[in-house]
């Protein structure tokens, strides 16, 4: 590790006084920094403590550093995997690689400390050990501070091994369970809300992963103030992931979805006007509900190989016309933006693959009880609904 000794040697400087020797002092607090600080004062000899809310990084660095015995302590909590703001996979990869793994629900700190023959270092901040809490830049998604690095106490390693004896074993079929058992608990409540309808009838909103995605550039990722890009109608870059009239995997798919979703005439009745909105009695929810799991299913199968071989085509094509879109923003805009196409693509790329790895062939099924304005006769929802009951009293 660069300057290790230095790094143990760090006396902090109470506030008011004067340091001896200012040129050998630190500065401490880092803006506008993520967790990847905190990098090379991690590498060396020693056990590493990784202790993070959130965990969704799968970054190829941490598996040049970390080792067998090496500690993660994350929250672990079955509605954090379930949203998306820890990642299983990245928790099996770092257990594959010989970290032990714990959780406590109620973590909220983030440190990052490397101990070492009763010596150390640590950083503390706000960076989770997430995608967004990688740079911490406003591009990057959000803004984070660290401070660090900090010479490792023996009152700190106690702490942490309080704090370590205070979690529980982090145990995935236990985690899985757990999930099951929320995912249950809500279809449940929405269960109960459907069947307290008194209108006998249900609207769904139906999306089809891989036609819909888009990646949308932020305001904050530009270091632009989301209030006053509001104000003055700025328009930022928004990029489909895959553009069904270069990709003959997207054709393909739009077709079978198409012929599929013929199968639903019987039991979907389209909302006009309003693209992927039906209307369905209340008790065809669980037969459309396990058509639309078969249709996933048969995607998967019949698509997945050619996915694959599309991959490197798809990406290509969506790095060159999200370059151009922000070639065509940079044109328009008047106000200076420091980032090149080549490094707004950069974050543009790394969330496609994160997209399609995601389950792209994944069928988002939003089911709900319609509210519609009854006074106006040509509410396509209203008409739709009509269409049902009437479809009801021939049965």
């Amino acid at each position: 590790m660069n300057n290790q000794h230095s790094l143990f040697d760090t006396v902090l400087v109470p506030a008011g006084a004067q340091p001896e020797e200012p040129s050998l002092t630190p500065d401490l607090i880092h803006l506008a920094q993520g967790w990847r600080a905190v990098l090379p004062d991690l590498d060396g000899p020693g056990r590493r403590w990784l202790i993070t809310p959130w965990l969704t990084t799968q970054d190829t660095d941490l598996r040049g550093l970390v080792n067998k015995g090496d500690r993660l302590l994350i929250r672990g909590d079955a509605e954090d995997f379930l949203t998306g703001r820890s990642d299983m996979r990245a928790v099996q990869h770092l257990t594959e690689w010989g970290v032990e793994v714990q959780r406590m629900p109620t973590l909220h700190a983030k440190v990052y400390a490397r101990e070492h023959e009763g010596q150390g270092v640590l950083w503390l901040g706000s960076a989770n050990l997430s995608q967004r809490g990688e740079h911490g830049t406003a591009r990057h998604g959000q803004v984070e501070a660290m401070s660090g690095p900090h010479p490792m106490t023996p009152q700190a390693m106690t702490k942490l091994e309080s704090l370590w004896q205070d979690s529980r074993p982090f145990d995935i079929n236990v985690i899985q369970q757990e999930i099951d058992a929320l995912v249950k608990e809500r279809e449940r409540l929405n269960e109960l809300l459907i069947n307290n309808s008194t209108l006998g009838v249900l609207a769904v909103r139906l999306s089809f992963r891989l036609l819909t995605g888009q990646y949308t550039m932020t305001p904050e990722s530009l270091g632009h103030a989301s209030a006053q890009a509001q104000m003055n109608r700025v328009k930022y870059p928004s990029v489909e992931y895959i553009d069904p009239d270069v990709s003959q995997l997207a054709q393909q798919f739009q077709n079978f979805v198409r012929l599929e979703r013929r199968r639903l005439n019987t039991l979907l009745e389209a909302v006009p006007g309003i693209r992927g909105l039906f209307v369905l009695r209340t008790e065809d929810m669980e037969l459309v509900k396990g058509f639309l799991s078969e249709v996933e299913q048969q995607a998967r199968r019949r698509f997945e190989k050619q996915l694959k071989a599309e991959h490197a085509y798809l990406r290509e094509n969506f790095a060159r016309r999200f370059s151009e879109a922000f070639q065509q923003f940079l044109s328009e805009k008047r106000q200076h933006v420091a980032q090149t196409p080549e490094q707004a693509t950069h974050p543009a790329l790394v969330a496609f693959d994160d997209y399609l790895a995601r389950d792209p062939f994944r069928i988002s099924a939003q089911f709900f009880v319609p509210l519609v304005n009854e006074d106006d006769p040509e509410d396509g929802l209203l008409e739709a609904m009509q269409k049902v009951r009437a479809r009801q009293r021939l049965l």
